[in-house]
């Protein structure tokens, strides 16, 4: 390995090791829901955690533009349009946490209204949002000061601050459910005080950060500065909104077909998550060293930045590839010990396999892209894929579960292409 590679590998090692503990909450969730013995708790934790998702998700590109804006400014040491950035993407993210939690009866009520799911579920499932909707604030500021870490290269920092809160909810996950007998507000309540720990990292980021830079109201509310802000974070929101979409229906189309398809994809869907947060790794990487590049206007540096994250986002897909391939059966078991589960499970992890190889390629490039800051772009090819997604969905040949995981696999595929196609075209003009 070159020099590159080990600065790649500095940069996305420690962002792969923290990513992977934010799904390992919802297996330690699905866990101990297994261990409350039944399906309904699992199916509900699944049908609660992909709305929770949904909300978080859909402005889950923070972090990822954050990321994009701090790493352009520190590749030109502006830090003063660094600051500014932050400043005012805190000032939207305040605002949207506002409207979220205005309306969190209403959005609680009309998205387990959608769901075609048994009455059990459904009483469960909102037991946990009504309780996990309050740290959502908390989630959006956590994005941002990662971002803000990923982007300046402190990726140590950003390992800490993921790992840190992931295990204060998987340990509380614990200890209330098989210590106090705590039953699904268990989970809800251990990821609720878990989040606003990140108050704590906030009082020693502003402690003990040396490029700090204060910002007077007017540069606050610069509109020129605001409204791009506000244009790409529309961008992103729209992209992220179509995504969770897909995510959503493919939780509520498998509720229709009974709890038991519906535990098993809930299962599947968080180690598809364990994947996706473990390639992030490097689509953050790529971010950072994309950004930077642009900053620093050289291209040899961008597409070596491109080259080296593609490598090792396709090495680290077939690790774990292999690691389910050998040890999925294994792992099944652990989160439940019910045959006809694990069976369901084991029958279907042949489609997850394929996502891992397939959608790779599309996590990988949205890091470069959001690194470019190339959202209207990102937007536009979640719009065609989405929609393509959902018009294989309508003119179903098949109504299965077998046929939902195809389409899910196309859904990525086509990502993939788009995203890949138009960054040839991009790299000729750039």
């Amino acid at each position: 390995m070159n020099k590159f590679d080990y600065k790649v590998l500095r940069i996305a090692f420690p962002l792969i090791l923290s990513n992977i503990t934010i799904p390992l909450v919802g297996f330690v969730d699905n866990m101990m829901m297994g261990f409350l013995g039944s399906t309904i708790f699992i199916g509900a934790i699944g049908i609660g955690s992909i709305i929770i998702s949904y909300l978080i998700f859909s402005f889950g590109f923070m972090k990822s533009i954050t990321t994009g804006f701090v790493s352009q400014s520190t590749g030109s040491r502006d830090y003063k349009s660094l600051f500014k950035s932050i400043y005012q993407l805190l000032f939207i993210t305040i605002l949207i946490s506002f409207l979220i939690l205005f309306f969190r009866e209403k959005i609680i009520h009309y998205s387990l209204y959608l769901v075609d799911s048994s009455q059990d579920v459904l009483s469960n499932s909102r037991v946990y949002l009504e309780i996990r909707i309050w740290s959502i604030p908390a989630i959006f500021i956590r994005d941002i000061l990662i971002g803000y870490y990923i982007g300046s290269q402190k990726t140590l920092f950003a390992m800490a601050i993921s790992i840190t809160i992931n295990f204060i909810n998987i340990v509380l996950d614990i200890f209330f459910i098989y210590y106090l007998n705590y039953s699904i507000e268990g989970a809800a309540y251990a990821s609720l005080i878990a989040e606003y720990s990140i108050l704590l990292f906030i009082i020693y980021a502003v402690l003990t950060e040396k490029n700090f830079q204060k910002i007077s109201i007017s540069e606050l509310f610069d509109i020129k500065s605001l409204r791009m802000k506000l244009r790409v974070n529309l961008d992103m929101f729209i992209r992220s909104i179509i995504l969770m979409t897909c995510f959503a229906y493919f939780i509520l189309e498998s509720a229709s077909y009974g709890d038991s398809i519906l535990a098993a994809n809930t299962i599947l869907l968080n180690f598809f998550f364990i994947f996706s947060h473990g390639i992030d790794g490097f689509a953050h990487a790529s971010e950072v060293l994309v950004g930077d590049s642009v900053g620093k206007r050289n291209r040899k540096l961008l597409i070596s930045s491109i080259y080296t994250t593609g490598k090792f986002s396709l090495i680290l897909a077939f690790v774990f590839i292999v690691i389910f391939i050998l040890l999925g059966d294994y792992i099944v078991s652990v989160i439940s010990d019910l045959t006809l589960l694990r069976q369901t499970v084991n029958e279907y992890l042949i489609w997850l396999l394929a996502i891992f190889l397939f959608a790779t390629v599309a996590f990988w490039l949205d890091g470069v892209f959001i690194g470019l800051l190339e959202t209207t772009l990102l937007r536009n090819i979640m719009i065609a894929s989405g929609g393509l997604f959902f018009i294989t969905q309508i003119l179903m040949i098949d109504a299965s579960n077998h046929y939902l995981w195809l389409c899910f696999l196309v859904f990525f595929s086509l990502r993939s292409i788009f995203l890949g196609y138009s960054l040839i075209a991009k790299l000729k003009n750039y």
